[in-house]
């Protein structure tokens, strides 16, 4: 790829001059980012006119892309024509049209949707439901939800206790239920299958190890099994093996357990189905997802019941125990369902199949790079891991957050984004990057990013061999 800096020198990636990210903020972090000012299509542009390829939606959230008119236009005449309803004295068009919209894109038996701010609280909303169901259909001592390693399902002090991901935990340990954690589905380095290869075929070793875990607890304790069908920010869009899913849903039938698909980042398109669960024809009992469900242009998430779930609830005084002041508002209410018409009339899921098997194709260029050590991923949710020796698979001796740090920046300075992670080997070590671009992206689009990952990956490699 040809440097869109050549002047630059290494050292310069490092100590670059940022516009500050911050003024009165109480930001989440208080390095020096660059100020984005603007959004078109696939780039964004910071406040010095540099454009930069969004190859991470936003975080994961820009499914369509950015500056949408209709989706302004939506945005504006509701506001104007009702902006907020309280959701505990009244009812809303626009609530009831978006959720009938939903009803239509989610999977046969799912009607219903329950609207909050995002993924955090979609999920905080799922082990809710799970609870006051088994209280209202005779089994009051299910309360616990079992994680799993390697997993990431939002940051209250709830869905914290059914995640996996100790850096985002530790600094909450005593606030939080500690609940049980089944093992990862992680076919790279599953350590119960009977190699790599079994798993990704079928993983149903790694999958029966949860029903261990609900043995040791008790079953007539647990509540719901949450698992993300694609991980997100734990572990990169690592895929389970075929028969993961399918595995983990006798199980939970044998034990009265929910399962409780987490498709916050999978979830509206992402992986080339509406929902990544279909993937594997797994009917699931609760599905949450966020981000692309507004596609960024207000905060929305979601926690969609089956219908048997919704039925619990029919003749409950005072119906769920839950809610917050912002659910079902009717300006993210209309503004959701303009997101949901523009996916629909361009054929975006389709897209994210069609374009993500070719990127996910070129993804295979990056085991050029030694210190590449996986590619994997569906759609357009892909993944990479660092490794040190790829025979081995031993983690980046370089790696943990200064790596990712200098990843970031080195992927700025190529003018693209990615979103690094790490702790995928043992809470501590291990490194990955995810890249999730807009589903609007065409081949040529992936060609282009693809350049400005290579320029990234280039210089990172540099850096590691000096």
């Amino acid at each position: 790829m040809t440097d869109p800096n050549p002047a630059e020198t290494d050292e310069r990636v490092a100590t670059r001059e940022l516009t500050p990210s911050t003024t009165n903020l109480f930001p989440r972090s208080f390095d020096e980012y660059p100020e984005i000012v603007r959004g078109e299509g696939i780039y964004i542009y910071d406040a010095a006119g540099t454009e930069y390829l969004d190859a991470v939606a936003g975080n994961q959230c820009s499914n369509i892309g950015h500056g949408v008119e209709s989706v302004a236009e939506a945005a504006r005449d509701q506001i104007r024509t009702l902006e907020y309803s309280s959701s505990i004295l009244s009812v809303n068009d626009r609530a009831q049209r978006f959720a009938e919209r939903m009803a239509s894109f989610l999977p046969d038996g799912f009607s219903h949707t329950w609207m909050v701010s995002g993924g955090s609280e979609a999920n905080e909303s799922a082990f809710k439901l799970a609870r006051e169901y088994h209280r209202e259909t005779g089994s009051p001592e299910k309360r616990m939800v079992i994680g799993r390693r390697l997993s990431f399902h939002g940051n209250t002090l709830g869905t914290l206790g059914a995640g996996g991901m100790p850096a985002r935990r530790e600094p909450f340990v005593g606030m939080m239920q500690d609940w049980p954690k089944a093992p990862a589905a992680y076919p790279y380095r599953c350590q119960f299958c009977a190699d790599e290869d079994e798993c990704r075929e079928h993983g149903a070793e790694c999958a029966k190890q949860l029903e261990q875990v609900i043995r040791d607890v008790g079953a007539d304790h647990v509540s719901a099994f949450i698992a993300e069908p694609l991980v997100g920010a734990a572990n990169a869009a690592v895929v389970p093996g075929d028969d993961y899913f399918p595995t983990v849903r006798d199980i939970c039938d044998d034990h009265d357990v929910l399962l409780v698909v987490d498709e916050v980042m999978s979830g509206m398109g992402r992986t080339g189905e509406n929902f990544a669960i279909e993937h594997w024809d797994v009917t699931p009992d609760i599905i949450t997802s966020a981000k692309g469900m507004s596609a960024g242009y207000t905060p929305l998430g979601g926690a969609m019941p089956h219908d048997r779930i919704v039925e619990a609830f029919a003749d409950k005084q005072g119906g769920f125990t839950h809610g917050h002041t912002f659910s079902f508002n009717p300006t993210t209410s209309a503004i959701a369902t303009a997101v949901l018409d523009y996916v629909d009339e361009h054929d975006l899921v389709a897209n994210a199949r069609d374009v993500g098997a070719y990127a996910r194709e070129r993804f295979e260029e990056f085991y050029d790079y030694d210190f590449v050590g996986d590619v994997r991923g569906k759609g357009l949710m892909l993944g990479v891991e660092f490794v040190e020796d790829r025979e081995t698979k031993r983690p980046l001796e370089a790696g943990g957050p200064e790596f990712r740090e200098r990843l970031i920046r080195t992927a700025l300075e190529n003018r693209v984004t990615v979103y690094p992670g790490g702790g995928s080997v043992d809470g501590e070590r291990g490194d990955h990057a995810l890249v999730t671009p807009p589903l609007t992206v065409s081949r040529a689009d992936v060609d282009e990013m693809m350049d400005r990952l290579h320029g990234t990956f280039d210089d990172i490699g540099d850096h590691l061999r000096r």
